[in-house]
C-alpha cells in the first residue's frame, strides 16, 4: 500500500488464572486499522481484529481471530502475474487466523500461523510454520515456510505459492556477528539473498556490512527475457549515538 493515511487503536482485557490452572493469563482483545488515500482523503481499507489471547504456565502462546476487511481498489491489483488479479471495487471479506508458539525459553521453538476465509471476490488458506533452533550460545539457525491459495470460482482464476526460507545468527563473541537469509519465492521464481554482518564495538555505536541480491530462477517466464538479477547492493552502514 502507498500514499495513505492510517489511524489504529486498540483494547484488551487479561485475566491471571488460579495457581491449580495450567493457563498463566488470557483475555480479549480488539485491534482496529483505518486507512484513507492521501490525493482525495477518501476511504481505502479498514482492518478489524477481535478474538481471545492466551500464555500457559509452560510458556505456550496463542490467540484467535476473528479478522474483517473492507477494500476500496480504485486500480487493479496483480497478486500473481498473469494468474491472479483483482478488479477495481469496494470489497467486505471475512476470515479466521489462528496463532500458536510453543515455549520460546526452549532451545528449539515453533510458531504456526492460519488464515482461512474470504478474500476479495474469492476465498483464501494460508499457512506459516517458522522453527528456530539455538544450537548453541553462539548459532542459532530458523526456517520459514509459508502455503498460500486463493481461488475466485465465479472469475475462474486461482493461485497457489510457496515460501521457503532459512535464515543463520552466528555471534563470535559480544561485538562482532553475522546474520543471514535466504528465501525462494514459487510464483516469483526468484531467491532472494540477504547478509549482514555486524560489529558492536560498545553502546550505541554500531558498524554494519549488508550484501542484498534479487536472483531469478525462471528467466524465461516472460519476455524479453528476464536477467540474471533484479538487483545486487552492497551497502555500509555506521550509528553514533550522544549526548547533547
Amino acid at each position: 500500500m502507498n500514499d495513505y493515511t492510517i489511524i489504529r487503536g486498540g483494547l484488551s482485557y487479561g485475566w491471571i488464572s488460579p495457581e491449580k490452572s495450567k493457563l498463566y493469563s488470557h483475555g480479549p482483545e480488539t485491534r482496529v486499522m483505518y486507512r484513507n488515500y492521501i490525493d482525495d482523503g477518501t476511504f481505502m481499507n479498514l482492518t478489524s481484529f477481535t478474538g481471545w489471547k492466551f500464555q500457559t504456565k509452560s510458556q505456550w502462546m496463542g490467540n484467535l481471530e476473528l479478522v474483517y476487511n473492507e477494500d476500496r481498489l480504485r486500480d487493479s491489483l496483480e497478486i500473481s502475474a498473469d494468474r491472479l488479479y483483482i478488479v477495481p471495487g469496494q470489497y467486505g471479506a471475512l476470515s479466521f487466523r489462528g496463532n500458536l508458539s510453543t515455549p520460546m525459553s526452549n532451545p528449539f521453538y515453533l510458531e504456526f500461523m492460519t488464515e482461512a476465509g474470504q478474500f476479495y471476490d474469492g476465498k483464501r488458506l494460508s499457512m506459516r510454520f517458522q522453527p528456530t533452533w539455538n544450537i548453541s550460545r553462539h548459532l542459532e539457525l530458523g526456517g520459514t515456510y509459508n502455503f498460500d491459495h486463493v481461488s475466485v470460482k465465479k472469475r475462474d482464476l486461482s493461485m497457489t505459492n510457496h515460501i521457503l526460507g532459512i535464515k543463520a545468527l552466528y555471534m563470535f563473541n559480544t561485538l562482532l556477528s553475522v546474520n543471514a537469509f535466504i528465501q525462494y519465492n514459487t510464483d516469483y521464481s526468484g531467491i532472494i539473498t540477504n547478509l549482514r554482518i555486524r560489529y558492536n564495538p560498545r553502546e550505541g555505536n554500531d558498524l554494519y556490512l549488508v550484501f542484498n541480491e534479487d536472483r531469478n530462477t525462471d528467466l524465461y517466464r516472460e519476455l524479453p527475457v528476464l536477467p540474471v538479477y533484479n538487483s545486487r547492493a552492497v551497502m555500509v552502514k555506521y550509528t553514533y549515538t550522544f549526548n547533547l
